[in-house]
């Protein structure tokens, strides 16, 4: 039993070593190539790329999309503008969605597989307190649904630590990658307009999504401290997953 106990171990440290390791890779290689879409020569560039590539490019894509939000240190809205600048609006937004739900997939099954741990190794025992509300399952799927939607809320803290609760699988990749269309839309318009030279249209697109960021953020604000009063007020409704 207690050798048992020994390899689990051992395949979590050894599985949270490749997952730090590979993080921090992707987010040097992914920086500079971010930085660099400023040129609209390289922009052109890269999309003459993607089209050589063929379905190949797509694919590519898809799987920056996942690995943004396995490994969350990567910035996600970058990785949606350039969806659009390569594919456009709306197939970038369709791109996006699945990269997520792939994404989405693979997180709630290696948080279920290491368990509390692994996640308290990326997030601090404070913000696992404040959204200790999660546990209350009565509502758990419209809540959920409501924290995704918002924009300016932690969405890679719940990523990680929506797992941890009682949602259903389905129920969680379906929610997480669905409602966050409002906000992933915008930035794939941005996108396209950014490649079509359409000064403006970006402008409007960035400005929409701000707008959009600071309603949100005050909304997930008032929300937040509603359920931390409520968490204090009934904390036998709140207690965490081990």
């Amino acid at each position: 039993m207690r050798q048992k106990m020994n390899h689990k171990l051992i395949l979590k440290a050894v599985f949270l070593t490749l997952f730090l390791v590979v993080a921090v890779l992707l987010t040097i290689w992914a920086f500079p190539k971010v930085m660099e879409l400023k040129d609209p020569a390289v922009r052109e560039m890269y999309k003459n790329e993607v089209e050589n590539m063929g379905i190949s490019g797509w694919f590519i894509m898809l799987g920056i999309q996942a690995a943004q939000v396995v490994f969350a240190i990567i910035p996600g809205e970058p990785v949606e503008v350039l969806s659009g600048l390569l594919f456009g609006a709306i197939p970038g937004l369709i791109l996006c969605l699945l990269g997520i739900f792939i994404g989405t997939v693979i997180i709630y099954y290696v948080v279920k597989l290491l368990g509390r741990p692994f996640v308290e190794f990326f997030i601090s025992q404070e913000k696992l307190d404040k959204l200790s509300f999660l546990h209350d399952t009565k509502k758990l799927g419209p809540l959920v649904f409501l924290l995704f939607f918002i924009p300016g809320t932690p969405k890679d803290l719940l990523t990680y630590i929506v797992p941890l609760t009682n949602l259903k699988p389905l129920h969680f990749f379906l929610i997480s990658t669905f409602a966050r269309i409002p906000s992933i839309i915008t930035s794939t318009y941005a996108g396209a307009a950014i490649y079509q030279e359409n000064l403006w249209g970006s402008i409007i697109m960035f400005a929409v999504a701000g707008g959009l960021a600071i309603v949100g953020i005050l909304i997930n604000k008032k929300l937040m401290a509603y359920l931390e009063k409520r968490r204090k007020k009934h904390p036998h409704k709140t207690k965490v997953s081990k």
